[in-house]
């Protein structure tokens, strides 16, 4: 290793490499369970925006294939994530049930990272260069007669959506674990913020701000830190924030957090749609609550927040009493006590409960 690799080794992480923290982690998570897991690639092709590059893959992990219920449960994981990372401490409870798929954005997680400019250059496009990933796959691997349980989390509940609308044929039921951009934000929220606070935390929400509108992400800066810092601040927050390393023991652990250090230093690409789809900081530009009102009624949507979510519980259940009070009567919204902004991390087995009634209820109908 040289010198420039030594001093900035997160610039320097290979998708190679990164695929072995994969199954380091996959082997720990799922050692004596059981059930085997496979990774595919899957090209992305037969979409609006396919492109030619090689490299355009959409990653997936499946878990528990031979299972022979009518509906997979498929997972799209939020911003700065990936599938195996964070859906971890659910993962077992959830392939005890039947097929997991754990589907990586294109561009992100552990998917492919295309060279040469990112194409979208909207809120439109960002989307759809989403959507079509997940689509591409569930072509590929789940065919024309696909019927999903689809999950997404935060960023990925509004890929989820778009996904629903655009495809309703093949989701089932639709889960929206901490969703983000579900209402739109009154900009006198933000200014009554500022006011609020004080010089300096008003004006590091400014730059901030500044920063986002510019498309620079939390990676962009993870990728300059010197020596062993990014996965020293990944390990930080693993052990911090998801509490992993009291629930795991230290060799999960440690490929956790190896492999999330890989997701994130690994060269950016549709990380980029972070800025074209919320506006400063997480608020959102197209709520997906209007999304949502337009799914067929045959679409089941279940909400599930942690209590102390910073993507505001009540946006979920504003929507929910409205669509209730419009007739709507499968529409949910739980709020589980004791846990943030990655409810199947903080209560995985409340989560559990919540997934099982869902899944088991599309795969009756």
């Amino acid at each position: 290793m040289g010198i420039a690799q030594k001093l900035w080794a997160g610039m320097w992480y290979t998708r190679a490499q990164c695929l072995q923290n994969e199954r380091e982690l996959l082997d720990n998570l799922l050692r004596d369970t059981g059930f085997g897991w496979v990774g595919r690639d899957t090209p992305v092709r037969a979409v609006r925006s396919a492109g030619t590059d090689p490299a355009d893959v959409v990653r997936s992990v499946s878990v528990n294939e031979s299972h022979t219920g009518r509906v997979d449960l498929v997972c799209v994981h939020g911003f700065g994530q990936s599938g195996a990372g964070c859906f971890y401490a659910s993962l077992v409870g959830w392939a005890s049930l039947g097929r997991v798929h754990l589907v990586d954005w294109r561009g992100a997680g552990m998917s492919g990272r295309p060279s040469g400019a990112f194409a979208p250059s909207n809120e439109t496009e960002a989307i759809e260069y989403l959507v079509d990933g997940l689509d591409a796959w569930r072509r590929e691997r789940l065919g024309e007669n696909a019927r999903m349980c689809l999950l997404g989390h935060s960023m990925g509940a509004i890929v989820a959506s778009h996904y629903a609308e655009r495809h309703p044929e093949h989701v089932k039921h639709l889960i929206l674990a901490g969703p983000a951009a579900v209402r739109a934000t009154d900009p006198r929220r933000v200014e009554a913020f500022l006011q609020s606070v004080g010089p300096a935390r008003r004006s590091l929400y400014r730059f901030a701000a500044a920063q986002w509108e510019r498309g620079v992400t939390p990676q962009s800066y993870l990728r300059l830190l010197p020596f062993d810092l990014p996965m020293r601040f990944v390990r930080g927050y693993v052990r911090s924030r998801w509490r992993a390393e009291a629930t795991l023991d230290a060799a999960t652990f440690k490929a956790l957090y190896e492999y999330n250090t890989g997701v994130n230093v690994m060269p950016g690409v549709s990380e980029k749609v972070l800025s074209m789809i919320l506006k400063p900081i997480g608020q959102a530009r197209t709520p997906i609550a209007d999304v949502l009102g337009r799914l067929p009624e045959h679409v089941p949507i279940t909400f599930v927040y942690g209590e102390h979510d910073w993507m505001t519980p009540s946006s979920g259940a504003w929507v929910t009493k409205n669509m209730r009070d419009a007739g709507r009567t499968n529409v949910e919204c739980h709020v589980l006590p004791d846990a943030g902004h990655y409810p199947f991390i903080d209560q995985p087995e409340m989560v559990h409960e919540i997934v099982k009634k869902a899944w088991q209820e599309c795969d009756r109908r």
